[in-house]
């Protein structure tokens, strides 16, 4: 039995922090809300069909007799959500944390209130935190998964802290990706590089890949309300540093009113993928080199939807106090899986 909140790393004496207020959480890097980038399909637990339907060719000839000419026909295809039922769960014993730890407000009598902490200070933080760490993870998985993960060379992952447990439930968007070879694809040389510095994005690079990756994508892409470019950070700021050197000549980077900056390639808004970055940095890392590190992908929410059963279930925790083992539990489940769907809706760079 143990606590789920580990003190080993704090001094425990007089000065120590005594107030919850005073606790710095360390930063969750995730891009908004995953709706922002991906369409939700709800309500899937089992198989379930979603069906993509292509455009009609041009059509119309010149009629002779009484007869038109006959035209092509629609041409569905289909892919198949199986999503994968995902959990977690997190064992707190109040009497397994360092009673000397003055942050949490302690109880007042044994029975129930010193092993019941289901409304406590402590548990209140670590359900935040599991909830956070649940956004992180759906991420990771929505992208990163794969089926057949293993080590750097010949898998994707690094070899420190390697699980394929946390990976291979499904196979995620670059995976999907990697492996459709009619979608557009630009190569960057950098990605290659046999060091950490080799991998380093030359100078005004970032620019190359957008022209590249908007020239080789159709038409019925760069045409779309809602196409965008999803970048990781080190092409967003190559990018960035291109265009300040060429703010005199035209305002070219838009301010937000929160300070923040908004960039767009001929129209197109891009959006910068922190945690995609932080996910390459940490789990595919063979400790020389980054995986590709550097990823853009232009399309549009509909085309790289995931499913799940409910919304909810990626925020909703289950917690209860179990009497008989005086620990105090919060569990967590969804189901999850992720599409990629017509190659002519992407154009990809890596």
């Amino acid at each position: 039995m143990a606590t789920k909140i580990n003190v080993a790393a704090l001094s425990l004496n007089t000065e120590e922090v005594q107030d919850v207020s005073q606790l710095v959480h360390e930063r969750v890097f995730i891009q908004g809300e995953l709706s922002d980038v991906h369409d939700v399909i709800t309500g899937v637990q089992h198989d379930q069909q979603a069906v993509f339907v292509d455009s009609l060719d041009m059509g119309g000839e010149a009629m002779s007799g009484c007869t038109p000419v006959e035209q092509g026909q629609l041409v569905l295809t289909e892919k198949v959500f199986t999503p994968k039922l995902i959990a977690g769960r997190f064992v707190h014993c109040a009497n397994d944390l360092n009673q000397l730890l003055k942050l949490f407000r302690k109880a007042q009598r044994v029975n129930p209130d010193h092993f019941d902490r289901i409304a406590s200070q402590e548990l209140a933080i670590l359900m935040v935190k599991i909830s956070e760490a649940i956004k992180t993870s759906v991420h990771g998985k929505v992208w990163f998964g794969d089926t057949a993960a293993a080590v750097q060379p010949g898998g994707n992952f690094t070899i420190n802290g390697f699980n394929a447990g946390l990976w291979d439930q499904f196979n995620g968007l670059w995976q999907q990706i990697f492996g459709d070879a009619a979608i557009p694809r630009f190569t960057i040389s950098e990605n290659a590089g046999v060091t950490y510095v080799a991998q380093a994005l030359a100078a005004n690079k970032a620019r190359t890949i957008f022209q590249t990756v908007y020239a080789d994508a159709d038409s019925r892409l760069i045409g779309s309300d809602d196409a965008q470019f999803i970048v990781t950070r080190a092409i967003y700021e190559n990018y960035m540093i291109t265009l300040e050197e060429k703010q005199g000549n035209g305002g070219i980077i838009t301010y937000l009113e929160d300070g923040t900056t908004s960039l767009s390639y001929r129209g197109i808004p891009i959006k910068v993928d922190y945690e995609m970055t932080r996910k390459i940095e940490e789990f595919q890392d063979d400790l020389t080199v980054h995986f590709r590190p550097h990823r853009c992908l232009l399309t549009v929410p509909s085309n790289i939807p995931f499913a799940t059963l409910s919304e909810g279930d990626l925020t909703n925790l289950e917690s209860w106090y179990e009497k008989k083992d005086k620990t105090n539990i919060v569990d967590y489940a969804y189901y999850l899986d992720a599409k990629h769907g017509e190659s002519y809706l992407s154009s990809v760079a890596y």
